[in-house]
C-alpha cells in the first residue's frame, strides 16, 4: 500500500502550520494514514502545539 500527500494537502499543512520546529532534524509532524472501509483517513499532528488537521474530506 501507498500513501502519499498530494500538492493540495501540502498546501493545506502550510496554511495550517504555524510553529518553527523544535527537533534538531526539523521534524515537527507525525503523519497517519488509516485505511477504512469508507475510505482513507489522514491526519497531521504538529508535535510542538499537539493540534490535528484531519485531511480527510471525504469521510
Amino acid at each position: 500500500m501507498q500513501f502519499e500527500i498530494s500538492e493540495d494537502m501540502k498546501e493545506k499543512i502550510s496554511d495550517w502550520d504555524s510553529y518553527k520546529p523544535i527537533d534538531v532534524t526539523g521534524a515537527k509532524f507525525a503523519y497517519t494514514f488509516i485505511p477504512t472501509g469508507i475510505g482513507l483517513a489522514i491526519q497531521v499532528r504538529c508535535d510542538v502545539c499537539e493540534r490535528t488537521l484531519s485531511l480527510s474530506e471525504d469521510l
